[in-house]
C-alpha cells in the first residue's frame, strides 16, 4: 500500500514539473501558537526527564558512589609490591589493568537488600568491585594476577603455572596449615573471625604435583541477614608446597541463582521476539531502496558518507576499548597473532555497522523528497547549514578588498528546488 501510495505522489510530481514551472525558492513556514505549544510540552518533558535521571541516578547505579581512595596507577604498584613479596619476579612481564565488578554479587545484594544496602555492603564488607591487574608474557603459561579493592586493599591473588609443573604432594594438614599461616601473615586476614569448612577442602591430582583448596567463612555474616543470606568467604589454593591463589568472596546461594537463570531466560526470549520487528524494518529498507532505483529515485552519496562514518567512530571505539580487550589475550597464541585478530574483528563489525546505518539512511531523503516536494532536501539543508558555519570564517580571513566580491556568494547559501 505504501509502496502505491509513493507511485501515485511520484507521478504527480512528474506530471506537475512537466505542467508547472518550479519555484526556485525553498518554502519555509511559520511556527504557529499550536506549533509553539508543542515545543513547550516537550521542553517541559525534557526538563523533566533531567530531573529523574539526577534525582534517581544514585539509586539506580550504585557503582556512580564508589569511594576510591586508589588511582589506577596507585593500584597497579600496590599489585607490583604485594606480588614482590610473595617472590614474583615481574621483570620482562607486560601487565593490564582494568577495573572490573562481579556481576553475579552485585545483582544479588541489589535485589535481596535493596540498592541503598548493597551500595553500603560492596563499599565497605563485600568484594564487588576492583582493580584486576595481570602480569603475562607472551606464549608463556606461567603469569601472576591480583585484585585490588577501591580502598587499595588486596582482595585476590593468583599464580598461574603449568599443570604437569613439578611440585610437592603435601597431606590436607601440612597444606591446611601453609594456607592458614598465609591468610594470616602475607594476605592480612584475621582467620579468629572465620570458621574453617572441612567439607570444602578438595585435593586435586596433577602429573608431578597434588593441589589443595581450603576455605574459611566469616562468622556471624550473611547477606540479607537471615539463615537464607549468602555468607562471605575466604578461599586458598596451594599448588604443591606454593601458594597458588586466594580470594575473597560473597557465597550467591544457588537457589537463587537457578531462579535467577529462570528469569534472565525469560529476558532472552522477550529479546529475540524483539528481533522480528527490527528484520520487518530492515526488510522494508531493502524494498524501498529496490524499489526507488528502479524509479530511479535514489541518490547514494549521503547515505553511504553517513554510513562511512560510523564505521569510522564504530572502529575508533573498538580502539578505545583495547585495554579491555588487551586484558583478555590468551597467552598460548602470539601477541602480534592476537593484535592482527582484533583489528580484523574490528574493521569487520565497522563494515558491517557501515551496511546497517546505509541501508537504514539510504530510503530516507528520496521518501522525504517524495512527501516534500517543495520543502528543500536533506542534502541542501546540510550544504546550507555548512556554509552558515563558514561564512564567518571566510570572513574573518579576507582582506577589505575582497569583501565586495565576497559579498555576491551569499548565492551558495540558497537551496535549489527539491527535484
Amino acid at each position: 500500500m505504501i509502496v502505491i501510495l509513493l507511485s501515485v505522489n511520484w507521478k504527480q510530481q512528474t506530471a506537475s514539473k512537466t505542467s508547472t514551472p518550479t519555484s526556485t525558492e525553498p518554502r519555509f513556514e511559520r511556527l504557529g501558537a499550536k506549533d509553539f505549544r508543542v515545543l513547550i510540552a516537550w521542553i517541559l518533558f525534557g526538563a523533566l526527564g533531567v530531573f529523574v535521571a539526577w534525582h534517581y541516578y544514585f539509586q539506580a547505579f550504585p557503582e556512580a558512589s564508589i569511594n576510591f581512595q586508589v588511582s589506577r596507577d596507585e593500584a597497579l604498584n600496590r599489585a607490583k609490591s604485594f606480588l614482590t613479596q610473595q617472590g614474583a619476579s615481574l621483570d620482562g612481564y607486560e601487565s593490564t589493568i582494568v577495573f572490573s565488578v562481579d556481576d553475579n554479587v552485585k545483582t544479588y545484594l541489589e535485589r535481596t537488600v535493596g540498592l541503598e544496602q548493597a551500595n553500603k555492603l560492596m563499599s565497605t564488607e563485600v568484594n564487588a568491585w576492583h582493580w584486576e591487574i595481570r602480569f603475562f608474557r607472551p606464549q608463556q603459561k606461567e603469569e601472576f594476577r591480583a585484585d585490588v579493592n577501591p580502598e587499595g586493599r588486596i582482595v585476590g591473588y593468583e599464580h598461574i603455572v603449568e599443570e604437569a609443573r613439578a611440585g610437592a604432594s603435601l597431606e590436607r594438614d601440612a597444606a591446611q596449615q601453609l594456607a592458614a599461616k598465609y591468610l594470616n601473615s602475607q594476605y592480612g586476614a584475621d582467620l579468629a573471625q572465620y570458621d574453617f569448612l572441612p567439607e570444602e577442602s578438595n585435593p586435586t591430582e596433577r602429573p608431578n604435583r597434588r593441589d589443595w583448596s581450603f576455605t574459611w567463612q566469616l562468622r556471624g555474616f550473611r547477606a540479607p541477614d537471615n539463615s537464607d543470606g549468602a555468607p562471605y568467604r575466604l578461599n586458598v589454593s596451594v599448588d604443591g608446597d606454593q601458594i597458588g591463589g586466594a580470594t575473597e568472596f560473597l557465597k550467591v546461594p544457588e537457589a537463587w541463582q537457578r531462579d535467577f537463570q529462570r528469569m534472565r531466560s525469560r529476558n532472552d526470549l522477550i529479546e529475540s521476539i524483539a528481533i522480528i520487528p527490527y528484520m520487518l524494518l530492515l526488510s522494508a529498507a531493502f524494498w524501498f531502496i529496490f524499489e526507488l532505483s528502479r524509479r530511479g529515485g535514489m541518490r547514494w552519496s549521503s547515505p553511504l558518507s553517513i554510513g562511512i562514518f560510523f564505521a569510522l567512530l564504530w572502529f575508533f571505539m573498538s580502539v578505545c576499548n583495547w585495554p579491555l580487550i588487551r586484558a583478555e589475550y590468551d597467552t598460548n597464541s602470539s601477541y602480534s597473532a592476537f593484535a592482527l585478530g582484533q583489528i580484523a574483528y574490528a574493521a569487520l563489525l565497522s563494515i558491517v555497522q557501515a551496511l546497517l546505518v546505509t541501508i537504514a539512511v539510504a530510503p530516507g531523503e528520496p521518501l522525504y523528497r517524495v512527501s516534500q516536494p517543495v520543502s528543500p532536501s536533506a542534502s541542501c539543508i546540510a550544504d546550507t547549514l555548512a556554509f552558515q558555519v563558514a561564512c564567518p570564517l571566510i570572513h574573518w580571513r579576507v582582506t577589505v578588498a575582497t569583501r565586495p566580491a565576497t559579498a555576491s556568494s551569499g548565492e551558495a547559501g540558497r537551496c535549489p528546488p527539491a527535484r
